[in-house]
């Protein structure tokens, strides 16, 4: 039994090393695509270069992310931080999203002010510099769709990677399209467009964080398939409070009350929900109070006189028990 849980880590440890290295050549090869789209857009005076550089400076704060969440959500859980440092991600992401907010905001003000006076775009360097990011795009995708099944963060990373190429792909047609009509303003126009992109992928990273943050409840989680199960339990006779609060993608945590029969086998029920959550729904941190009938309204007066408790607290100043 020892050597099975020991070949179960072991081979969890071997995943993660597979998908850190993954994760970490991709992470370099956006970070090297960021550095020459940049310095092409200093020497080709293209803003969509400029703009696609910031799109891929998006993506790389998304690899280093998932690469933090990674090692994070493989640190044990503490006596302090009870639900270990699944959040730090969420941290990441919210800061992430908020200076791509600014970043695309700089793209918008800085078009506007060249659809107005246009400038003079070297197109051969901006069509060579943004054909170099092309192909160290489709790499850095190419790698990232072998593993980006394994889980949802890398999911994520990979789809930052694919609307990356995108953006690329849009820089290399207006490069020719700049070549054959000599019409600069399309430079501006695109830049444009990835600025908006930029700010519409940035704006729901930061919804996303904040709602977790803020524990609203997550519409990722199938709450009414989970009560369907819960009723079908021999015993119980309604799901009272459910409280489902997500950690980071993928993680979340439970808290339940259910009503039950007098004779109701309780540890019985408490097993079977137990195993439901964690083996059905892949809920890691599982709590079950069950309750009688008689008991529910002695907990319900509670929760009222409880409040004005508090508030007499608050009047009175510090109480010791």
């Amino acid at each position: 039994m020892k050597s099975e849980g020991f070949e179960l880590t072991h081979s969890k440890g071997k995943k993660r090393r597979k998908l850190l290295t993954f994760l970490g050549i991709s992470g370099v090869l956006s970070l090297s695509i960021f550095f020459i789209e940049w310095f092409g857009s200093q020497e080709s005076g293209s803003l969509a270069l400029f703009a696609d550089a910031g799109h891929i400076a998006t993506d790389v704060f998304a690899h280093v992310i998932s690469f933090s969440a990674i090692f994070i959500s493989s640190k044990k859980p503490t006596r302090k931080f009870p639900f270990g440092f699944h959040r730090f991600e969420v941290l990441a992401a919210l800061a992430n999203g908020l200076l791509l907010v600014g970043i695309a905001i700089f793209i918008l003000y800085e078009s506007y002010g060249r659809i107005i006076s246009s400038r003079p775009i070297h197109v051969e360097s901006m069509l060579i510099y943004s054909l170099i990011g092309l192909v160290i795009n489709f790499i850095s995708a190419g790698l990232l769709f072998r593993v980006s099944k394994e889980s949802l963060n890398l999911k994520s990373a990979y789809l930052h990677v694919l609307s990356d190429l995108l953006g690329t792909v849009a820089v290399v047609i207006g490069a020719v399209i700049i070549h054959l009509t000599g019409i600069t303003t399309i430079d501006s126009v695109l830049s444009l467009f990835i600025a908006i992109f930029i700010l519409k992928t940035s704006i729901s990273i930061v919804k996303e964080s904040l709602e977790i943050l803020l524990e609203a409840e997550p519409l990722d989680f199938e709450k009414e398939h989970l009560v369907e199960h819960l009723l079908a339990f021999k015993g119980v006779k309604e799901a009272g409070k459910i409280q489902i609060r997500k950690l980071t993608s993928g993680i979340f945590s439970l808290e339940l009350q259910l009503l039950v029969d007098d004779n109701a086998d309780r540890d019985s029920i408490t097993f079977q929900t137990h195993t439901l959550a964690k083996s059905h729904f892949g809920v890691q941190f599982v709590s079950v109070e069950l309750i009688s009938e008689k008991f529910k309204s002695k907990l319900n007066s509670i929760a009222v006189q409880e409040k004005e408790h508090h508030i007499g607290h608050s009047h009175h100043g510090h109480h010791h028990h």
